[in-house]
């Protein structure tokens, strides 16, 4: 079973959601809707001692990167709504080889990201563990309903679009430092040119793959298209490390000619790798229709590693 497989069935056994709910489980955030046209966005993400973050070794963490990390993924995933974050909390259990001071330089980093961006932290739990140290974060945002991007917008003829750069995010270091694409989604969603989005955290393959389900498409991936990260990332690295934290968005054809002509965030490589059709069996190919089936896993999953 994989992580997807059970996420699926926890779904299918959660009780209806009230009315106010417009986006329930299964995107990168959920939704209610508010009074005047905009909804409250929910999410939450977690950081784990040995998974996300070592201590130790060659790729060591600071603390202040784990906090800042833990705040980046969170706020990636009101990025991939085009949303705008307002508020988060923090729940911390200390792991036996950490105390007070690591916690203290764990939350300067989290609160330094969070004044960039004007999110406030506004309560939690902090707990001591007896193994590893595992902190969590619960985010909230807000959002334009008529302009909210999800996973399942996505039509067909729609090119299938990419920020940034992919592969090789943990030896390099980029899953630490990335910057949360907030700025480019809400561009996106002002002006209208994206019809469905999903960052990449898992994976570029098994991310694309959540969104094409979503929205019932097939990907026709242009794999020599995908930028890759640096002259020693391979292809496979690219599609399928994980941690990129960029965003994957579809744009309709008729739109696609004109928005890297008008794409202000020049510093940031955009790139259109592929096409999405409608199928009654979404999958991924590349450019000639043959599937798309990596050597390795097509991501990260936690119910595989």
């Amino acid at each position: 079973m994989t992580e997807d497989d059970f996420l699926e069935a926890l779904f299918k056994r959660m009780p209806r959601p009230p009315g106010e709910l417009v986006i329930p489980p299964g995107d990168d955030c959920a939704g209610f809707r508010e009074a005047g046209g905009s909804l409250l966005l929910i999410a939450a993400d977690q950081v784990v001692e040995g998974r996300h973050f070592l201590d130790e070794g060659a790729f060591a963490s600071s603390p202040q990167q784990v906090g800042r990390k833990l705040l980046a993924r969170n706020l990636s995933d009101i990025a991939a709504m085009g949303g705008t974050p307002l508020y988060c909390l923090s729940s911390v259990a200390l792991g036996s080889r950490h105390g007070a001071a690591w916690l203290d330089r764990f939350f300067d980093g989290m609160l330094d990201l969070a004044r960039r961006w004007d999110t406030h932290l506004i309560g939690g739990d902090l707990a001591r563990g007896a193994g590893k140290t595992v902190a969590s974060l619960t985010i909230v945002g807000r959002a334009v309903e008529s302009r909210v991007l999800r996973r399942s917008g996505a039509g067909d003829g729609d090119g299938f679009w990419a920020t940034g750069l992919f592969g090789r995010s943990f030896p390099t270091g980029h899953h630490l430092e990335f910057e949360p694409r907030l700025a480019e989604a809400r561009w996106l969603s002002e002006q209208g040119f994206a019809s469905a989005m999903i960052d990449v955290s898992d994976g570029l393959l098994i991310d694309a793959g959540r969104l094409c389900r979503a929205s019932g498409v097939s990907l026709f991936l242009d794999v020599g298209a995908v930028p890759r990260r640096g002259t020693g990332t391979s292809m496979e690295q690219a599609l399928s490390d994980g941690e990129d934290y960029e965003l994957l968005f579809s744009v309709p054809k008729e739109k696609g000619g004109r928005l890297g002509c008008e794409w202000p965030f020049r510093d940031l490589p955009l790139t259109r790798i592929g096409e999405l059709r409608r199928a009654p069996a979404p999958g991924i190919f590349d450019a000639g229709g043959s599937p798309l089936a990596p050597a390795g896993p097509p991501g990260w999953d936690h119910f595989s590693r």
